[in-house]
């Protein structure tokens, strides 16, 4: 027998740890790239808005 027979545990919870870590890391970009394209997003419509406001509507026909 090995250690791993009589501490199946330790194995199981390195795993666990660092899928943990990975989701967490995941989340973190995902919500990083969320708020960077939100943020896009915000710029671009205030510009089209003004471009509007100015009497330049934009041709969204094609």
């Amino acid at each position: 027998m090995n250690a791993v027979t009589f501490f199946p545990n330790k194995s199981n919870n390195r795993d666990r740890y660092s899928k943990k870590t990975q989701l967490k890391s995941l989340v973190s970009r995902t919500d990083e790239k969320f708020n960077t394209w939100i943020v896009t997003v915000e710029d671009r419509w205030l510009e089209e808005i003004a471009a509007c406001l100015e009497g330049n509507f934009p041709d969204w026909r094609s």
